[in-house]
């Protein structure tokens, strides 16, 4: 980070696909963050079971890091139940497949994203990396993905991909609940066109934020929040130390100025 914006290179884009660093932690009550050296998911506890949001990679270490952060954390990786997608990129569909084969979850993503994560891999030249499970459950702006006590909000955000999601849910802590917001598509798009797009749902996404009061600031890529940091100080809090992802609704609705410092970097090029 330089201050104002993170700091992303060539060696940022390499370090997704490294599956020899894993750590996670317990960051809410209810909310459990478990991340490679570049990527990472939530697992959020509900009164009816677990839901995994995003998948890492598909490598079957990123699974088996899920599952063991689960056990650690004293939840129960049979209660897993189902999976959602922000976006049709490999580092977020990810090790889907194992959870489905071993956990039989139901998966969520856009009907545009699905088409897309199929006809336009990341990597066309790697079989691996191919789709390799179904989407049971087709979502769109405006809908809601509900499990026991927790209701996920979902918008539609399009610009990183064509049919990208992001995410508004409560997340508790010592009894009081909070809003916590994932931004689905993290980095802006190299298109100036789609850049435009991308600021409209981050405009939208930033509108709704406000009305639902998220306080909390989640992203499923640790170089955007220094979120390897923030993971190791959440590891070790102690009870009375304040919760880093905790922000306030103004601090929410600056961390947001990143995106757009990022797409106007691409737009002045």
């Amino acid at each position: 980070m330089n201050g104002n914006k993170p700091i992303l290179t060539e060696d940022t884009i390499r370090a997704m696909e490294d599956m020899s660093f894993f750590i996670h932690a317990q960051i809410f009550d209810d909310l459990l963050i478990v991340a490679q050296k570049e990527t990472n998911c939530f697992v959020l506890k509900t009164s009816d079971g677990l839901i995994v949001i995003d998948a890492i990679w598909p490598a079957e270490q990123a699974f088996q890091a899920i599952i063991q952060a689960i056990r650690s954390s004293g939840w129960d990786p049979g209660a897993l139940k189902k999976l959602v997608l922000t976006h049709g990129h490999v580092d977020h569909t990810g090790c889907g497949k194992w959870l489905v084969q071993h956990y039989q979850v139901d998966t969520y993503l856009s009907k545009r994203d699905d088409i897309f994560w199929e006809r336009h891999p990341a990597k066309p030249d790697r079989p691996e990396t191919w789709k390799d499970y179904e989407i049971t459950h087709y979502v769109q702006d405006g809908d809601t993905i509900s499990l026991g006590n927790k209701t996920i909000y979902v918008y539609g955000t399009p610009g990183h991909t064509p049919g990208c999601l992001s995410y508004i849910f409560p997340v508790e802590e010592n009894r009081k609940i909070h809003m916590a917001a994932l931004w689905g598509g993290t980095t802006p798009p190299h298109d100036p066109k789609q850049v435009v797009r991308y600021l409209k749902s981050l405009d939208y996404f930033m509108s709704e934020a406000k009305r639902h009061k998220v306080d909390v600031a989640l992203s499923n890529h640790t170089a955007m929040d220094n979120g390897i940091q923030r993971i190791l100080y959440s590891k070790s809090r102690l009870n009375y130390q304040p919760n880093v992802y905790i922000i306030g609704q103004e601090g929410f609705q600056n961390y947001c100025q990143v995106f757009r410092t990022l797409s106007y970097e691409i737009l002045e090029k």
